[in-house]
């Protein structure tokens, strides 16, 4: 049968600003906004086998099954929508699934549509049976009494469009029942009732209450032509909507009343029983048998015409009796409800929208596929690398000793080392030219003293000494002269050597004891700068990944890495320990030669001091009496010779150590390329699998589902902002 027009001829319904918010809110429905917020809709309401299908019926001109074995199962959206005028009426058929359903399902159901020019009886019917096969949904009564699902919050969407049909939109969920069978349990009335309070409840929902008399109303709760049935659904639009300024009254199955009862359904269309703001309304639909008899949209309006125009139903008021009336308050009522709704509908929609930004960003960039998740990772190391970097290159924006300041803490850490190095880092301080050794001079004594010190265990491993406290090595290691011990050393290291000269093996073994503390101050300053690099790392790495989950677990990964960057600098600064202390004494330095050179000169000049010279240009010198004065035995010279020459050398090699420890340790282990800070890179990002990707920035389930339906949502959202301020082609 072709669709016929849903005539509605009122002018401020068809006006251009009422049609373009119906548009705008039957484009709404289709995006799916009512999942967000609710949406002006007319819903068709009332117990089973009230004449709510003979009711759509008429109001949608559509052939829906009326008297049949199986009651309605599933709700059924009915939409018209005005097209060009040169175009032809064309169905569409289609199932929204309900929200919490299943992906699966819902890909199955999405899948379900028909689009027709026409739609028969016959093939209404067949493509109903299939929508609820798609729903799991039994299509016998044998198989209502067996099935596990009998009803179903998906939606059966019908959307008639052509250039004369009236834009309306009306529901029809399933009606209720009171007295449970095998093929409508307890349960199933759970789901209807929860289906009908759903849509009842929203406040832009106007509610056609549907009503089948058989006796006068003495109670709020009217009993149904069923006698399976009653009409409680009465008592739920009534407390959806007290006032009753929603709800609209409508009496079915008139037709069939017994004689004597039309008088009471006479004062209920008075609206003088159960006051409605908008009153009741009267309709006379087509009986089982005239369906069967083929009985035509046009003739069942005729026959509805004539039966209100007769004696008894002639005393009601005939704009509230028939289906054009009713589709025509209807239209009203809907478009009126529309315009008060309009604008708080757009704010609704503005703020759903920036708070489902903002869930979404609080959630971080997405990581569900291999490329996300690679992405995210990047993203974090490159703004890793470029706070590591300032902090590198003193380009700060943090005030004060923020930890972030990386090159303020290693320099200032590099400045105490030199300071502690110059200070405590000598196991025996050393004398000046003008000191003179004032020990007993005996060339036959060469048996050490009982004071003297143990050189043997003064040349152990620097890691002996990284436990020892420094004070203790102050204080037990340092002797209170430095010119006794190289005296008690070299007489219990002479060897073939003639008298005066040196044993090669005294200097290195002096050497060794004077740097004893070495190892205890410079591991001490490693654990520092180490510690100094940690904080740095901390605080930089937290302020570029704010996931704690996920920067968790990307340390995991690096740790290890990290770490080993640790244990090399303390290797290498072993390294260096063991070449400085234990290795032969060379240096290229011209600061050694000249340092020495100095000392001699100045024990010379000292010396002639002593013996009252000045330095003026009228001395007379007397050449033997110089030569006399200033005699030196083998010890001494060889004390003398020694000390300087270890302390030209000493200097020389701690500023090479502390220069070393800076270089050598700190920025090439610590700061360079395989450092701790360096690890972390877009470079290094690229070189994970993908299943290190998963570990590191893999979303959990829950995580990955909220952020497709805010995604989904957002989608939603903007398109209906776009609708809203018509910058989008609603046809």
């Amino acid at each position: 049968m072709a669709i016929l027009p849903n005539d509605l001829r009122v002018v401020d319904f068809d006006s251009p600003e009422r049609t373009k918010q119906l548009e705008i809110i039957d484009k709404l429905h289709d995006l799916g906004v009512g999942r967000e917020i609710s949406l002006p809709v007319l819903v068709v309401v009332g117990d089973q086998s009230s004449g709510k299908s003979s009711l759509l019926d008429g109001l949608t001109a559509l052939p829906f099954p009326v008297a049949s074995q199986l009651c309605t199962r599933f709700a059924t959206q009915v939409s018209f929508r005005r097209s060009a005028t040169n175009t032809n009426d064309v169905i569409s058929i289609s199932i929204v699934p309900a929200t919490d359903a299943e992906d699966e399902y819902k890909d199955k159901l999405f899948k379900f549509g028909r689009e027709l020019e026409e739609l028969s009886s016959e093939t209404f019917n067949g493509i109903l049976a299939e929508a609820a096969k798609l729903m799991g949904l039994p299509s016998t009564p044998e198989e209502s009494e067996v099935a596990l699902k009998r009803f179903s919050r998906d939606v059966l969407k019908i959307e008639i469009v052509g250039p004369h049909q009236h834009h309306l939109s009306v529901v029809d969920v399933p009606g209720l029942y009171h007295n449970p069978t095998k093929a409508q349990t307890l349960e199933d009335l759970a789901i209807i009732r929860s289906l009908i309070e759903e849509y009842v409840n929203d406040p832009r929902t106007i509610i056609i209450l549907a009503e089948a008399l058989l006796k006068p109303p003495s109670r709020a709760v009217l009993d149904s032509r069923n006698n399976l049935a009653n009409q409680e659904v009465f008592k739920i639009a009534r407390t959806a909507d007290p006032s009753g300024t929603r709800t609209i009254g409508v009496m079915t199955k008139l037709d069939a009343l017994q004689q004597g009862d039309e008088q009471a359904a006479i004062e209920i269309a008075r609206n003088e029983v159960e006051f409605l703001k908008h009153g009741w309304y009267c309709v006379r639909n087509r009986s089982t048998q005239e369906i069967n008899d083929g009985v035509s949209i046009q003739e069942r309006n005729r026959r509805e015409k004539e039966f209100f125009s007769k004696a008894p139903w002639n005393k009601i008021d005939q704009k509230r009796t028939g289906i054009a009336h009713l589709k025509t308050n209807l239209g009203r009522l809907l478009s009126n409800h529309i315009a008060r709704e309009f604008p708080d509908i757009r704010k609704e929609i503005d703020v759903r929208h920036f708070t489902c930004c903002k869930q979404l960003e609080d959630l971080g960039a997405p990581r569900q596929s291999t490329q996300e998740q690679r992405q995210h990772l990047t993203k974090i190391a490159t703004v890793y690398q470029r706070a590591i970097e300032d902090a590198s290159n003193g380009r700060y924006k943090e005030a004060g000793h923020h930890p972030s300041k990386l090159r303020m803490h290693l320099q200032n850490a590099s400045d105490r080392f030199n300071q502690i190095m110059e200070a405590r880092g000598k196991t025996m301080a050393f004398k000046s030219t003008d000191d003179e050794f004032q020990g007993q001079v005996d060339e036959r004594n060469t048996t050490p003293t009982d004071s003297s010190v143990d050189y043997a265990s003064s040349t152990e491993d620097a890691s002996d000494q990284e436990n020892a406290e420094p004070q203790k090595i102050k204080d037990s290691k340092k002797p209170s002269d430095i010119y006794e011990e190289i005296q008690k050393l070299w007489r219990s290291s002479r060897g073939t050597e003639l008298p005066g000269h040196v044993n090669p093996s005294v200097l290195e073994t002096l050497f060794n004891h004077q740097t004893t503390s070495w190892p205890l101050i410079a591991n001490k300053h490693l654990e520092k700068v180490i510690s100094a690099i940690m904080k740095c790392h901390s605080n930089v790495f937290k302020e570029s990944c704010s996931d704690e989950i996920v920067r968790n677990s990307l340390w995991a990964k690096i740790e290890p890495d990290a770490h080993a960057a640790f244990e090399a600098a303390r290797v290498e600064l072993t390294h260096l320990l063991n070449d400085e202390r234990y290795g032969p004494l060379l240096t290229n330095n011209h600061y050694y030669a000249d340092n020495l050179a100095k000392a001699r000169a100045d024990r010379f000049v000292n010396g002639l001091k002593r013996l009252g010279f000045k330095d003026l240009a009228d001395n007379y010198v007397n050449f033997n009496t110089i030569k006399n004065s200033m005699h030196l035995s083998n010890e001494q010279t060889a004390i003398y010779d020694i000390h300087d020459t270890l302390q030209a050398y000493y200097k020389v090699a701690q500023k090479r150590f502390v220069d070393n420890v800076a270089n050598q340790v700190v920025e090439r282990n610590l700061m360079g390329p395989k450092g701790p800070v360096s690890i972390l890179t877009p470079e290094w990002v690229a070189g994970l699998d993908a299943e290190d990707l998963v570990d590191i920035a893999g979303e959990d389930p829950a995580t990955s589902s909220q952020r497709e339906e805010l995604n989904a949502t957002i989608r939603r959202l903007e398109k209906a902002k776009k609708v809203c301020s018509g910058k989008t082609n609603i046809s």
